[in-house]
């Protein structure tokens, strides 16, 4: 390895999982720099969202595992998420490796499972009214342009069965601080965690009019941090069927899932995709390969070889073929069966103000040009 090019080095470390990078930093002080250095940190980050690699499933029912999607058949891990487990847990967001986890007693942490640190964050003035009914709704994402990773926390009040009134507010990671925001611009009556897509959260919500009932999306952007309001791809209306519409993320983009049901088995289910417009990307259907199934989400969309991973359930996993328009694989999960699986990317990325060590070695800077300097500065002249 000495002998070949800094760059190429580079090149062939950010191919590499993050258990072995953070081995690798005992290498030398350069190897630790740069591994440690924001450069790298993003190289080896974009490289692995877009080659879909180094991906891990995190599935939960009480105690949280990881799989390995890279090889499904290995061992569930169990992992020490940083709150305390004896209130209760629930993964609320996640972004570029970066899960929010929360407890019972409202205790909340950023957390990298990768490289196991975590950052507490504090707690915000959105305080419990006697006498109302509440809930709340979360999010959380990255802010391209301010370079910043956010929490988004909500309170719906009621009243009476009546809508009294709402409050907003937004985390900032890098200013480790909450600042209210303009209220939801609807009323809800349901917890939901916002849908990461496209720098936005998304929320998926029923509205009543003089008209009728409508479906609508709500999104708030992380950038601007405003509202706007998205259509939902129109149904088809299958006879003597009824249909359940939900929200994920699905290779970058904002998801919309349909299924329909016969007696709460799901025989179809169509998979659409915003991208300009809404777009069908394609639709499952019951088959030997995957047994009838009630229960079917789309987890990942690996684009390098045109293939959708499901979660079946919280019991298996099926592989779906694009190009064959067919499922290919079902794998049964190890360990217990969970009513949480959650995908994320392992990354080495910092969960403190910044991206690893600012200090650290450039990606692209020669690991030889600090060693060639002292040794010409104890030259005589």
């Amino acid at each position: 390895m000495a002998s070949l090019p800094w760059d190429t080095i580079v090149n062939i470390l950010t191919r590499l999982p993050v258990e072995d990078l953070l081995r690798y930093r005992c290498v030398s002080k350069t190897w630790c720099s740069l591994i440690d250095g924001p450069d790298f940190i993003k190289m080896h980050l974009n490289r692995s969202m877009e080659t879909s690699s180094h991906l891990s499933l995190v599935r939960g029912h009480g105690e949280l595992y990881s799989v390995d999607v890279d090889n499904l058949d290995s061992a569930a891990v169990l992992l020490n998420p940083p709150v305390n487990e004896g209130l209760g847990k629930d993964i609320v967001g996640h972004c570029n490796g970066l899960l929010v986890l929360t407890n019972k007693d409202g205790d909340t942490a950023i957390w990298n499972p990768a490289t196991r640190k975590h950052i507490k964050v504090p707690t915000s003035d959105l305080k419990k009214n006697p006498g109302m009914f509440e809930f709340g709704m979360v999010g959380f994402g990255y802010d391209p342009v301010n370079d910043d990773y956010k929490l988004l926390r909500m309170i719906h009040y009621y009243l009476y069965g009546f809508a009294a009134r709402s409050e907003v507010k937004v985390y900032s990671r890098k200013s480790n601080t909450w600042k209210r925001v303009a209220d939801f611009p609807y009323s809800v009556i349901y917890r939901a965690n916002g849908v990461l897509a496209a720098n936005s959260l998304h929320w998926m919500l029923g509205i009543q009019s003089q008209s009728g009932s409508f479906e609508i999306v709500v999104a708030f952007d992380l950038v601007t941090e405003e509202y706007r309001e998205i259509s939902l791809p129109k149904k088809k209306i299958l006879k003597d069927k009824s249909y359940y519409t939900t929200m994920t993320e699905l290779g970058g983009w904002l998801c919309v899932v349909t299924k329909y049901h016969v007696d709460q088995m799901a025989d179809l289910v169509d998979i659409w995709v915003l991208k300009e417009s809404w777009t069908k990307l394609f639709s499952v259907v019951p088959s030997d390969v995957t047994g009838s199934f009630e229960y079917v989400m789309p987890l990942a969309y690996l684009k390098s070889v045109q293939q959708v991973l499901f979660d079946q359930g919280g019991e298996k996993l099926m592989w779906y073929d694009l190009e064959r328009k067919g499922a290919i694989s079902v794998k049964e999960i190890s360990g217990p069966k969970c009513s949480l699986t959650v995908l994320y990317v392992r990354t080495l990325l910092g969960v403190g103000g910044g991206d690893g060590d600012n200090n650290g070695k450039k990606a692209g800077e020669d690991g030889d040009k600090g060693k060639e300097k002292k040794q010409q500065s104890g030259k005589k002249r």
